[in-house]
């Protein structure tokens, strides 16, 4: 069995390596690892005829993952290679017009145009609708750029349907774990110990590991999550392929709960990351960007006074971020966030990488104080899915 993989890369942007690691790590820790990988310019449609061509008969299965910025029609140009037609796929179009709906955006049936007898593979957060072809024994797989909605489509699709093609009797679990890597690979490495035949594999996002079981015992595989849950359960905020954003929005519309946010250094990364849930109209009542002192003081009301004797990037003023935003009334949860992302520092004494965040409901705020690592970009983003993971654990605390 042999699986090539097909990206495509912008030349005018970096190339996406830790993207790649991901893909790469998803497929290995299903039991299906990539022998071969190929990198084409957005604007190389002859290359990637070449290359349709080439693996068709050297290779059991291509996964290709549509790039967003492609500047040709790379669903024509699979269906001229293979000697097929466009045509509008009824249940890939019911996905788009849903999306549509939710998004209050019209995204068009182009989404929904695919090879004739191609099989969809759904995706219910994006646009860009999947699908597998067989022609003789070769499978053609097409993939959503978006890693949120690949990771997805590979979990729950793709990696059966391998299963399925190779008679493969594999049993997997996922577990989504927010914290430490040591602690959590420690515990694997027991539960392989102790497991005979199961092995585990982890990829990690700033902060947001996705845990992967594979074993061909079944028994096995579930003592192996056991030994997991046993020990780090506080830190285990879903066990299936799942985002903390994801997790967050389906507590809120559970409990008929509002949530805002008031975000400093953060910069919006947080409500964001909600929005791109499909519905979150109903669980979002806004997010605020209190960059400067001046917007924290009209925004959310923190006097003049507290953030001259406190600093802007304190306890108190997470804190008061967040009691500013629940005094309007409008909302059940408030999250702030307020700390130096670097490379430079703010003028005082504090370092690069503290950062504060609030999490509140109308019973109280609390605030957590956290000392980070690395560059700017790895700051604000381990910064944003811990404040997610707060807010998860504070709602998942409600009776």
């Amino acid at each position: 069995m042999k699986t090539a993989l097909l990206l495509f890369n912008n030349p005018s942007a970096q190339y996406p390596a830790e993207y790649v690691g991901k893909i790469t790590a998803c497929l290995y820790g299903g039991g299906y690892p990539v022998d071969s990988l190929e990198t084409l310019s957005i604007s190389n449609d002859l290359g990637f005829k070449r290359s349709l061509e080439k693996y068709k008969d050297t290779v059991d299965n291509l996964i290709v993952v549509a790039h967003p910025e492609l500047t040709f029609d790379a669903k024509q140009v699979i269906s001229d290679t293979f000697d097929t037609v466009l045509i509008e796929n009824d249940n890939a179009l019911k996905f788009v017009n849903a999306l549509s709906t939710a998004h209050a955006t019209d995204y068009g049936q182009a989404y929904a145009m695919m090879p004739e007898n191609a099989t969809l593979i759904p995706n219910l957060t994006g646009a860009f609708q999947g699908f597998i072809m067989e022609n003789d024994g070769f499978s053609l797989v097409v993939l959503p750029w978006a890693w949120e909605e690949l990771s997805v489509a590979c979990e729950r699709y793709l990696l059966p349907y391998f299963d399925k093609k190779f008679a493969n009797q594999a049993c997997r679990m996922t577990l989504k774990f927010f914290g430490e890597t040591e602690p959590l690979i420690s515990v694997l490495k027991q539960a392989e110990e102790r497991c005979a035949g199961v092995k585990s594999s982890v990829e990690n996002s700033y902060g947001d590991h996705t845990v992967k079981f594979i074993s061909d015992n079944e028994q096995s595989l579930r003592e192996a999550v056991r030994i997991v849950l046993i020990n780090l359960k506080e830190n285990v905020y879903a066990e299936c392929q799942s985002t903390l954003s994801q997790r967050v929005f389906d507590l809120l519309k559970l409990k008929k709960m509002k949530i805002a946010t008031a975000e400093s250094f953060t910069g919006g990364r947080i409500v964001s990351s909600l929005v791109s849930n499909a519905g979150a109209s109903a669980v979002v009542h806004e997010g605020v960007v209190c960059y400067s002192n001046q917007s924290k003081i009209e925004r959310t009301g923190i006097a003049s006074s507290d953030l001259e004797k406190e600093g802007a990037v304190s306890s108190m003023t997470a804190y008061r971020m967040a009691a500013g935003l629940l005094k309007t009334g409008n909302i059940d949860v408030a999250v702030s966030t307020t700390g130096i992302a670097g490379p430079f520092g703010d003028g005082s004494n504090a370092p690069v990488g503290l950062c504060y965040v609030g999490v509140g409901m109308k019973d109280g705020v609390h605030t957590y104080k956290l000392n980070l690592n690395g560059s700017r970009e790895e700051i604000t983003e381990t910064a944003k899915n811990t404040a997610l993971f707060l807010t998860f654990k504070k709602l998942k605390s409600i009776d």
